[in-house]
């Protein structure tokens, strides 16, 4: 996925705003005695899975000021499909850059009806592009409530601008949109992990161990950080598996993803002449080779690779399983190939009849190398 190329400058991480608290001092106040609360043990946090109940999804509009410029008007059409199937569901929190004045304008002209629901708002916030998945936060449920976490967003290892979007987590804070909000100092992408919510999770080490992201943690470190952080009982680091045209480093989100707490759904290649035939191979085996805390094999749901997707020469990273789990539906991308976006929608209904499994075009967003779930992310 690319961002705007003007800059490529290290983000720099925003610590969230502390909160300050003043004891009042007890030798001044006379017949009184400090009485420490009992203490109540924290409970182990644990990551959501993504099929669970969310308050919104956000996005972030593309602009002009990024590479989206020469196919602006489709992009633009793209996001006014997505942002209307997720209404009707639950709300939509749009970050629009504050120069972006046209696509402020198009939304308000193309969604009326959302926006006066209340279930699209609009909040003005500079970006360098579009990809939510990646710079949102990462939530928890720890202790009774839900919390945010605020990974450092370094532009997918130093490749691309990250300057805006490494701080829109805290202006969405300051807004009151994000409640317990905690900076993290582990460089982490939303589309590089998978949960399964039980304490399971699904990664790549040629994302996770890619050295302009975290090169002073050994992998041995960065499991315990991750372990720590989101209470996981195991993690499951796959080694095979990649796309060609994906600048992420084989995030997790294009290959496979949990669909339920012991199925997981994978992209499977089966042209034998296709480039990515061996890699894809290799990692079905480490999936099959994967066991749950029990013991026991999960079951595997293969979803085809779509046909070969160019754009200016390049080959894009087109993936059924960059879809994403809305409230009571599943969104799957489709990218113009009658045959396998028809496979892959069969597939998931399926094996999810109690969601409404929705083809939505994303012919547009593949063009700068991301899709449906790498531009958006859910809140809890």
């Amino acid at each position: 996925m690319k961002a705007s190329t003007s800059s490529k400058k290290p983000a720099q991480r925003q610590n969230a705003p502390k909160d300050s608290l003043k004891l009042s001092e007890s030798k001044n106040l006379p017949n009184t005695k400090l009485i420490k609360s009992p203490k109540t043990p924290a409970q182990s946090p644990r990551l959501y899975a993504e099929w669970e109940k969310q308050r919104a999804i956000l996005l972030a509009l593309p602009h002009k000021y990024s590479d989206w410029k020469s196919i602006l008007k489709e992009v633009r059409a793209c996001f006014e499909r997505i942002i209307k199937l997720i209404c009707v569901r639950e709300r939509v929190y749009l970050c629009i850059d504050p120069r972006d004045k046209s696509g402020l304008k198009f939304i308000q002209q193309h969604c009326k009806k959302q926006l006066k629901s209340g279930n699209l708002q609009i909040f003005r916030i500079p970006l360098n592009d579009t990809w939510a998945r990646d710079f949102g936060p990462i939530s928890i449920q720890q202790n009774g409530r839900n919390e945010n976490l605020n990974f450092t967003f370094n532009g997918w290892g130093l490749k691309f601008s990250a300057n805006f979007d490494n701080q829109i987590n805290t202006r969405l804070h300051e807004l009151g949109i994000l409640e317990n909000l905690s900076t993290q100092s582990l460089v982490l992408e939303g589309g590089s992990i998978d949960s399964n919510g039980e304490g399971l999770l699904l990664t790549t080490t040629n994302c996770l161990l890619e050295p302009n992201r975290n090169a002073h943690l050994s992998k041995a470190e960065i499991e315990k950080i991750l372990r720590e952080t989101f209470g996981l009982k195991k993690i499951f680091w796959l080694e095979h598996g990649f796309l060609a045209g994906d600048d992420t480093d084989s995030h997790i989100d294009n290959l496979a993803r949990f669909i339920a707490p012991k199925t997981i759904a994978y992209v499977k290649c089966e042209d034998s002449k296709d480039i990515h035939f061996e890699s894809l191979a290799k990692m079905e085996s480490e999936l099959k080779a994967l066991r749950d805390e029990s013991g026991a094999p999960f079951k595997l749901v293969p979803l085809p690779l779509p046909k070969s997707q160019f754009y200016k020469k390049e080959r894009l990273p087109a993936s059924y399983v960059n879809f994403l789990f809305v409230n009571g539906a599943l969104l799957v991308p489709t990218y113009n190939d009658k045959k396998n976006d028809k496979r892959a929608l069969e597939a998931l209904r399926a094996e999810l009849p109690h969601l409404e499994v929705l083809g939505i075009d994303c012919i547009t967003l593949i063009k700068w190398h991301g899709s449906l779930h790498c531009a958006s992310m859910q809140l809890y």
